[in-house]
């Protein structure tokens, strides 16, 4: 088989055993496509190793990002494994190293701009896109979860008698998280116009303007169009609230094992980082109050 075929037979595998989440084989997807291009261009061979590292070295001189570099070394070498798997032999690329990343600290946002972009969601002209969007936003701050989490949501995953919802993260696992009073009431109003929005069948949560299931990109779209009406000049996005729920929690005592529990955190050490955010609001308050300072 050629390349595109081996590449076919990869994203299957991502998918059908696997179980990729659909954004990481698009990426996968597009990563190959990008090499197949090179490779092609460049006369070189896409099974060695070689052009894999002039291909990388191509994206260091366009000043691609350390994050999207990384990526691309992972989706190479996993697709290498997968070459080796079915053809035997050593896996191909598996001496490509990914390029050190810098740490940096999250990006979140401060309480006051959550409030901007309520109220940007709250002048909605559409009764169903302002409901959903003040429910999106409560949500995502709220309580922290990822946004493919909250896609991924359905109607049962609310359970109001325990003012709790029921989500899936990443690598299927499942959690609880308990919502709180501004939370529960945007959802209970948004579950007032959602079921003349959709058909009966229909089991997702949180819906587009289609009445179906709301889309990552949809959600990240919403965050876009609120952060604009609302005047926001920082780029932020629905993991930004995620970061924000983290940060708020931490700077009012809450125990870093229980925020890593809500946010679904496999290690503490990833929990750990938005204590970096915590210590910088300290010093900035230090250095803007301290007589000593």
């Amino acid at each position: 088989m050629g390349f595109g075929e081996d590449q076919q037979s990869f994203l299957r595998y991502c998918q059908v055993e696997r179980r990729l989440s659909p954004h990481t084989k698009r990426s996968y997807g597009q990563t190959l496509d990008q090499y197949a291009a090179y490779c092609q261009t460049t006369h070189l061979d896409p099974y060695d190793v070689e052009s894999a590292r002039r291909y990388l070295y191509a994206l260091y001189e366009a000043d691609a990002k350390t994050t999207t570099v990384s990526q691309k070394v992972s989706c190479l070498k996993q697709f290498g494994k997968f070459i080796a798997r079915e053809n035997g032999g050593e896996p191909l690329f598996h001496g490509l190293t990914s390029p050190k990343r810098r740490k940096s600290l999250p990006t979140f946002a401060v309480p006051s701009e959550v409030e901007q972009l309520l109220h940007a969601a709250a002048a909605e002209e559409d009764p169903f896109m302002r409901a959903r969007d003040v429910a999106i936003v409560e949500m995502l701050y709220g309580t922290g979860m990822r946004v493919a989490e909250l896609c991924g949501m359905d109607l049962a995953s609310y359970d109001k008698a325990l003012a709790f919802v029921h989500v899936v993260g990443k690598g299927k696992k499942e959690r609880y998280i308990p919502l709180g009073k501004y939370a529960m009431e945007a959802l209970d109003r948004y579950l007032l116009v959602r079921q003349a929005h959709t058909s009966a069948e229909e089991t997702a949560l949180f819906l587009g303007q289609n009445g179906n299931r709301v889309t990552t990109d949809q959600i990240r779209y919403v965050m876009k169009r609120l952060r604009k009406r609302g005047g926001l000049q920082r780029p932020l996005t629905p993991h930004s609230l995620r970061h924000s729920f983290a940060t708020d929690l931490l700077e009012r005592g809450a125990d870093l094992r229980a925020v890593q529990e809500l946010l679904g955190h496999e290690s503490l050490s990833t929990t750990g980082r938005y204590t970096h955010v915590s210590t910088e609001r300290l010093r900035a308050v230090y250095q803007a109050t301290h007589p000593r300072k």
